[in-house]
Protein backbone atom coordinates (compact mmCIF):
# COMPACT_ATOMS: atom_id res chain seq x y z
CA UNK A 1 0.00 0.00 0.00
CA UNK A 2 1.32 3.56 -1.10
CA UNK A 3 0.33 7.00 1.01
CA UNK A 4 0.94 10.40 -0.12
CA UNK A 5 3.51 11.76 1.89
CA UNK A 6 1.76 15.03 2.26
CA UNK A 7 -1.64 13.56 2.98
CA UNK A 8 -0.20 12.00 6.01
CA UNK A 9 1.34 15.02 7.13
CA UNK A 10 -1.75 16.99 7.06
CA UNK A 11 -3.37 14.33 9.08
CA UNK A 12 -0.69 14.29 11.66
CA UNK A 13 -1.00 18.21 12.04
CA UNK A 14 -4.52 17.87 12.77
CA UNK A 15 -4.22 14.82 14.95
CA UNK A 16 -1.78 17.09 17.44
CA UNK A 17 -4.38 20.40 17.27
CA UNK A 18 -6.97 17.64 18.39
CA UNK A 19 -5.11 15.61 20.80
CA UNK A 20 -3.72 19.63 22.52
CA UNK A 21 -7.17 21.16 22.42
CA UNK A 22 -9.39 17.91 23.57
CA UNK A 23 -9.00 16.67 27.11
CA UNK A 24 -11.32 13.53 26.24
CA UNK A 25 -12.11 11.51 23.09
CA UNK A 26 -15.14 12.84 21.69
CA UNK A 27 -17.86 13.60 18.68
CA UNK A 28 -15.25 16.39 17.46
CA UNK A 29 -12.63 14.32 17.39
CA UNK A 30 -14.43 11.28 15.55
CA UNK A 31 -15.74 14.20 13.07
CA UNK A 32 -12.28 15.35 11.85
CA UNK A 33 -10.96 11.70 11.83
CA UNK A 34 -13.72 11.02 9.50
CA UNK A 35 -13.11 14.11 7.53
CA UNK A 36 -9.46 12.83 6.63
CA UNK A 37 -8.15 11.79 2.83
CA UNK A 38 -6.72 8.44 4.23
CA UNK A 39 -8.66 5.58 3.47
CA UNK A 40 -11.04 4.20 5.96
CA UNK A 41 -8.62 1.41 7.08
CA UNK A 42 -6.28 3.79 8.25
CA UNK A 43 -8.95 6.55 9.99
CA UNK A 44 -10.22 3.46 12.33
CA UNK A 45 -6.42 3.04 13.15
CA UNK A 46 -6.40 6.91 13.98
CA UNK A 47 -9.44 6.76 16.26
CA UNK A 48 -7.92 3.85 17.98
CA UNK A 49 -4.79 5.61 19.21
CA UNK A 50 -6.51 8.98 19.59
CA UNK A 51 -9.09 6.93 22.34
CA UNK A 52 -5.65 6.13 23.64
CA UNK A 53 -4.35 9.80 23.85
CA UNK A 54 -7.75 10.73 25.07
CA UNK A 55 -8.45 9.07 27.91
CA UNK A 56 -7.18 10.57 31.30
CA UNK A 57 -9.24 8.25 33.61
CA UNK A 58 -6.66 6.83 35.91
CA UNK A 59 -6.90 2.48 36.62
CA UNK A 60 -5.68 1.23 40.01
CA UNK A 61 -2.25 -0.47 39.19
CA UNK A 62 -1.75 -4.08 40.42
CA UNK A 63 0.63 -5.53 37.91
CA UNK A 64 4.33 -4.28 36.92
CA UNK A 65 5.45 -2.58 33.60
CA UNK A 66 9.13 -2.79 32.40
CA UNK A 67 10.56 -0.87 29.35
CA UNK A 68 13.98 -2.28 28.09
CA UNK A 69 15.51 0.25 25.81
CA UNK A 70 18.63 1.64 24.28
CA UNK A 71 19.74 2.92 21.01
CA UNK A 72 19.64 1.18 17.65
CA UNK A 73 21.36 -2.35 17.48
CA UNK A 74 22.00 -2.33 21.47
CA UNK A 75 20.31 -5.49 22.01
CA UNK A 76 16.71 -5.13 23.21
CA UNK A 77 14.90 -7.48 21.29
CA UNK A 78 16.95 -10.22 21.97
CA UNK A 79 17.42 -9.57 25.78
CA UNK A 80 12.95 -8.47 25.99
CA UNK A 81 12.13 -11.86 23.84
CA UNK A 82 15.20 -13.82 22.52
CA UNK A 83 13.20 -14.13 19.15
CA UNK A 84 16.67 -15.95 17.49
CA UNK A 85 17.09 -18.28 20.48
CA UNK A 86 20.69 -17.13 21.55
CA UNK A 87 22.29 -19.39 23.45
CA UNK A 88 22.58 -18.55 27.63
CA UNK A 89 20.23 -15.92 27.34
CA UNK A 90 16.95 -16.11 29.26
CA UNK A 91 14.84 -12.96 27.96
CA UNK A 92 12.91 -10.92 30.67
CA UNK A 93 9.74 -12.55 29.27
CA UNK A 94 10.35 -16.23 30.04
CA UNK A 95 11.86 -14.32 33.53
CA UNK A 96 8.88 -12.99 34.08
CA UNK A 97 6.67 -16.39 33.13
CA UNK A 98 8.45 -18.11 35.77
CA UNK A 99 7.87 -15.71 38.33
CA UNK A 100 4.27 -16.97 37.70
CA UNK A 101 3.67 -14.04 35.91
CA UNK A 102 1.14 -12.96 33.10
CA UNK A 103 2.99 -10.76 30.50
CA UNK A 104 1.70 -8.64 27.86
CA UNK A 105 4.85 -8.23 25.10
CA UNK A 106 4.90 -4.89 23.12
CA UNK A 107 7.91 -4.33 20.48
CA UNK A 108 7.84 -1.07 18.89
CA UNK A 109 8.00 0.06 16.53
CA UNK A 110 5.35 -2.95 15.81
CA UNK A 111 5.65 -3.02 11.94
CA UNK A 112 3.37 -5.65 11.54
CA UNK A 113 0.10 -2.80 12.71
CA UNK A 114 -0.63 0.02 10.28
CA UNK A 115 0.28 2.41 12.44
CA UNK A 116 3.70 0.65 12.75
CA UNK A 117 4.12 0.08 9.54
CA UNK A 118 3.72 3.72 8.88
CA UNK A 119 6.70 4.21 11.06
CA UNK A 120 8.57 1.97 9.08
CA UNK A 121 7.82 3.20 5.81
CA UNK A 122 9.17 6.42 7.15
CA UNK A 123 12.40 5.08 8.39
CA UNK A 124 12.95 3.08 4.96
CA UNK A 125 12.40 -0.59 6.47
CA UNK A 126 12.28 -3.26 4.41
CA UNK A 127 10.36 -5.53 6.44
CA UNK A 128 7.31 -3.51 5.95
CA UNK A 129 4.40 -3.39 2.64
CA UNK A 130 3.50 0.31 3.03
CA UNK A 131 5.44 2.80 1.38
CA UNK A 132 5.04 6.52 1.13
CA UNK A 133 4.95 8.83 -2.00
CA UNK A 134 7.20 11.70 -0.67
CA UNK A 135 8.34 13.17 2.58
CA UNK A 136 6.78 13.58 6.09
CA UNK A 137 8.18 16.44 7.25
CA UNK A 138 9.95 16.29 10.68
CA UNK A 139 7.76 18.63 12.08
CA UNK A 140 5.28 16.34 12.39
CA UNK A 141 6.49 12.69 11.72
CA UNK A 142 7.45 11.95 15.47
CA UNK A 143 3.66 11.59 15.93
CA UNK A 144 3.74 8.48 14.24
CA UNK A 145 5.58 6.79 16.72
CA UNK A 146 3.41 8.32 19.52
CA UNK A 147 0.53 6.96 17.50
CA UNK A 148 2.00 3.42 17.56
CA UNK A 149 2.71 3.79 21.26
CA UNK A 150 -0.99 5.00 21.88
CA UNK A 151 -3.01 2.00 20.29
CA UNK A 152 -1.51 0.10 23.23
CA UNK A 153 -2.79 2.21 25.85
CA UNK A 154 -5.94 1.43 26.84
CA UNK A 155 -4.79 -2.31 26.59
CA UNK A 156 -1.70 -1.72 28.90
CA UNK A 157 -3.98 0.63 31.54
CA UNK A 158 -6.05 -2.80 32.24
CA UNK A 159 -3.40 -5.63 32.04
CA UNK A 160 -1.69 -3.59 34.98
CA UNK A 161 -5.17 -3.60 36.58
CA UNK A 162 -4.30 -7.45 37.73
CA UNK A 163 -2.01 -8.91 40.07
CA UNK A 164 1.17 -11.05 39.01
CA UNK A 165 0.40 -8.86 35.60
CA UNK A 166 3.58 -7.32 33.70
CA UNK A 167 3.75 -5.48 30.49
CA UNK A 168 7.23 -5.60 28.92
CA UNK A 169 7.73 -2.94 26.21
CA UNK A 170 10.66 -2.58 23.71
CA UNK A 171 10.72 0.86 24.07
CA UNK A 172 8.53 3.38 24.88
CA UNK A 173 8.04 7.72 25.67
CA UNK A 174 11.73 7.72 26.24
CA UNK A 175 12.54 6.45 22.49
CA UNK A 176 10.43 9.39 21.22
CA UNK A 177 11.84 11.97 23.49
CA UNK A 178 15.86 10.49 23.15
CA UNK A 179 15.14 10.75 19.25
CA UNK A 180 12.98 13.40 18.04
CA UNK A 181 14.23 15.94 20.49
CA UNK A 182 17.80 15.37 18.91
CA UNK A 183 15.64 16.19 15.45
CA UNK A 184 14.53 19.28 16.57
CA UNK A 185 10.96 18.65 18.48
CA UNK A 186 10.47 20.02 22.47
CA UNK A 187 9.94 17.84 25.31
CA UNK A 188 6.97 20.09 26.15
CA UNK A 189 5.70 19.34 22.71
CA UNK A 190 5.86 15.61 22.90
CA UNK A 191 5.15 15.52 26.45
CA UNK A 192 1.74 17.43 26.31
CA UNK A 193 0.99 14.81 23.06
CA UNK A 194 1.22 11.62 25.18
CA UNK A 195 0.56 13.13 28.74
CA UNK A 196 -2.11 10.41 29.11
CA UNK A 197 0.49 7.40 28.17
CA UNK A 198 1.22 4.48 31.10
CA UNK A 199 4.45 5.06 32.53
CA UNK A 200 6.55 2.59 33.48
CA UNK A 201 7.67 1.20 36.63
CA UNK A 202 11.25 0.32 35.54
CA UNK A 203 13.01 1.29 32.77
CA UNK A 204 16.35 -0.58 31.70
CA UNK A 205 18.49 1.11 29.35
CA UNK A 206 20.82 -1.00 27.67
CA UNK A 207 23.63 1.35 26.89
CA UNK A 208 26.43 1.10 24.20
CA UNK A 209 27.98 3.78 22.17
CA UNK A 210 27.21 5.17 18.66
CA UNK A 211 30.17 3.38 17.33
CA UNK A 212 29.35 0.00 18.73
CA UNK A 213 25.60 0.33 17.22
CA UNK A 214 26.96 0.56 13.87
CA UNK A 215 29.10 -1.97 13.98
CA UNK A 216 26.40 -3.97 14.62
CA UNK A 217 24.00 -2.79 12.16
CA UNK A 218 24.01 -4.79 8.70
CA UNK A 219 21.51 -2.32 7.27
CA UNK A 220 21.18 1.06 8.30
CA UNK A 221 17.90 2.91 8.22
CA UNK A 222 17.86 6.65 8.08
CA UNK A 223 18.48 6.98 11.93
CA UNK A 224 21.40 5.10 12.12
CA UNK A 225 24.12 7.43 11.71
CA UNK A 226 27.70 8.14 14.01
CA UNK A 227 26.84 12.04 15.07
CA UNK A 228 22.75 11.10 15.12
CA UNK A 229 23.22 8.41 17.63
CA UNK A 230 25.90 9.99 19.61
CA UNK A 231 23.74 12.65 20.10
CA UNK A 232 20.34 10.33 20.89
CA UNK A 233 22.51 8.51 23.40
CA UNK A 234 24.12 11.56 25.22
CA UNK A 235 20.01 12.80 25.39
CA UNK A 236 18.63 8.95 26.83
CA UNK A 237 21.24 9.29 29.60
CA UNK A 238 20.45 12.55 30.00
CA UNK A 239 16.56 11.82 30.48
CA UNK A 240 17.33 8.23 32.49
CA UNK A 241 19.25 10.82 35.20
CA UNK A 242 16.69 13.53 35.21
CA UNK A 243 13.57 10.82 35.36
CA UNK A 244 11.71 11.98 32.86
CA UNK A 245 10.21 9.19 31.46
CA UNK A 246 10.18 7.39 34.73
CA UNK A 247 12.59 5.28 37.33
CA UNK A 248 15.44 4.43 35.09
CA UNK A 249 18.63 1.75 35.53
CA UNK A 250 21.81 2.00 33.12
CA UNK A 251 23.04 -1.42 31.95
CA UNK A 252 26.41 -1.76 30.62
CA UNK A 253 25.63 -3.14 27.12
CA UNK A 254 29.04 -4.24 25.76
CA UNK A 255 30.00 -7.85 26.28
CA UNK A 256 28.14 -10.82 24.46
CA UNK A 257 24.86 -11.09 24.85
CA UNK A 258 24.34 -13.76 27.77
CA UNK A 259 26.47 -11.31 30.27
CA UNK A 260 24.47 -8.27 29.57
CA UNK A 261 21.24 -11.31 30.12
CA UNK A 262 22.75 -11.87 33.48
CA UNK A 263 23.42 -7.89 34.49
CA UNK A 264 19.57 -7.45 33.37
CA UNK A 265 18.61 -10.07 35.26
CA UNK A 266 19.94 -9.35 38.66
CA UNK A 267 18.65 -6.07 38.25
CA UNK A 268 15.59 -6.92 37.40
CA UNK A 269 15.27 -9.52 40.51
CA UNK A 270 16.42 -6.34 42.80
CA UNK A 271 13.61 -4.27 41.56
CA UNK A 272 11.36 -7.00 41.43
CA UNK A 273 11.88 -8.16 44.99
CA UNK A 274 11.78 -4.24 46.62
CA UNK A 275 7.93 -3.68 44.62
Amino acid sequence: MIFNATVIDEALRKIERLVDSNDVFNAEVEREVESMEVPARLKNEFLKALRGLLNPIKIPRRGFFIVVTGIDKSGKETQCFNPMKTPNVKSVKDFLVELKGEVLPISLPSYRTPLGSLVGAYLGAREVDVKLNGEVSEEYAWILWSLDRAQYNDAVKSWLSWKNHFVLARRWIESNLCYQTVRGVSEERILRFERNIEKPDLILVIDITAEEALIRAREKDRYEKLDFLRKVREKLIEISFRGLAGQTVIVNGFGSPSEVNKRLLEILSLYLGKS
